[in-house]
């Protein structure tokens, strides 16, 4: 088999003592919002790189964390998502979860983890009930005062969540022995395109950096029939490549522009619907040739998060997290970070995936349009019900 494609990365929040109306939301509306949200996300992440993060991974833990905070860390938490109520987080995210879960073709986990201080410290009752039934997350006491044996034992899990693809995700400095709780989540996608491509037609080419610089990458090529668009919005090409079972796919989102990525994600940002946009497209066969590469992203979102409005949650003072804990201490954010790993190839096992697709694109037929990945794009990653599941941006420099 060729070109398998593998997801996986993980969001963890450290939570350390400090020494100092009901609206249900459709799966169409929470795909909406996490879309938004990610644009927003991605958007913040380190300008000129390649770059891979879920921000539905960040979700999850964000998600769950909101359901145990007071304002003003409440009302910016459920802002920032995009989600109206704790009512709706309760059943979008059960649904959305229930949906990852039986993605058809593909290999997708999801798993969350409590790892709580040992002692007297458990999770409040409704809070454990929401970890449980919403998140379905695991709960683990642990020894946070032997911070290096308590590291090991929260890695591994990470990298058994992950088949081994993240490793290390927390430094034996991240806790200590005022830690209360670690939240995680871990994703692992895999997948092989429905339409492989043949290892024989990939061959190095100029891909374009910036307009006056350029590197050879090795670039995949296919014809065959796809879903293509041309957006005169965001001034760019799309490309959407089913997996098997043709639930979970990948979208290329290529400027017309060797610089204009970041004009993409500007406008992304902003509130453009992106969603509406991908129903324009149309199948045709398509003259694709697209980069292949791996990215690894480590993102200290105690940084990113407060661009996006979520800034309380890191304050000593006035954290808002109040119904976190069965206890009554004053708790805030000490460490928040994703790590991610793709990889997109021709070779079975385990490869990660990540494609990106560049556009020359004429509607005429024939000649087939041209796909040319060969500057900055954008790619996403979805599962059913356009559930956008990862996000990044490949810029030749992995």
């Amino acid at each position: 088999m060729w070109n398998l494609t593998t997801l996986i990365l993980t969001f963890l929040l450290v939570l350390e003592a400090s020494n100092t109306s009901e609206q249900k939301m459709d799966s169409k509306a929470l795909s909406s919002a996490i879309a938004q949200f990610s644009a927003k996300f991605c958007v913040e992440l380190e300008k000129g790189k390649s770059v891979v993060s879920s921000p539905l991974s960040a979700e999850f833990v964000l998600a769950l964390l909101t359901l145990g905070t007071s304002d003003p860390a409440h009302a910016e938490l459920l802002t920032a998502l995009g989600i109206p109520d704790d009512d709706s987080i309760r059943s979008s995210f059960s649904e959305v979860s229930s949906r990852l879960k039986s993605l058809k073709g593909v290999t997708f986990n999801v798993a969350n983890k409590v790892y709580l201080k040992d002692g007297p410290y458990d999770l409040s009752p409704s809070l454990k009930v929401d970890a449980d039934k919403v998140f379905n997350a695991g709960i683990e006491k642990i020894d946070f005062n032997s911070a290096a044996a308590a590291v090991e034992v929260i890695n591994k899990w990470v990298e058994s969540q992950t088949n081994e693809k993240i490793k290390d995700l927390l430094s034996s400095d991240s806790v200590d022995g005022d830690t209360r709780l670690v939240l995680i989540n871990a994703l692992y996608f895999k997948g092989t395109w429905k339409k492989q491509f043949d290892p024989q037609n990939t061959m190095n080419q100029p891909f374009h950096i910036t307009a006056s610089s350029s590197v050879e990458v090795p670039m995949m090529y296919r014809e065959d029939d796809y879903l293509y668009g041309e957006s005169s919005e965001l001034q760019a090409q799309l490309l959407e490549m089913p997996y098997v079972g043709e639930e979970a796919s990948m979208l290329i989102v290529l400027p017309n522009e060797i610089e204009g990525l970041d004009g993409v994600l500007s406008k992304l940002a902003s509130g453009f619907d992106l969603l509406s946009e991908i129903g324009k497209m149309y199948k045709t066969k398509v003259q694709v040739t697209i980069p292949k590469f791996k990215i690894e992203t480590e993102i200290n979102l105690a940084e990113v998060l407060p661009k996006l409005g979520i800034q309380s949650i890191f304050n000593r003072q006035n954290s808002g997290l109040t119904k976190v804990l069965n206890v009554d201490e004053p708790l805030f954010v000490s460490k928040a970070v994703q790590k991610a790993f793709i990889e997109v190839n021709e070779e079975g096992a385990e490869a990660a995936a990540a494609t990106g697709m560049v556009i020359m694109l004429r509607c005429a037929r024939p000649p087939s349009p041209r796909f040319r990945a060969d500057r900055p794009f954008l790619y996403l990653l979805f599962g059913a019900d356009r559930a956008l599941l990862f996000i990044g941006a490949y810029r030749g420099r992995d």
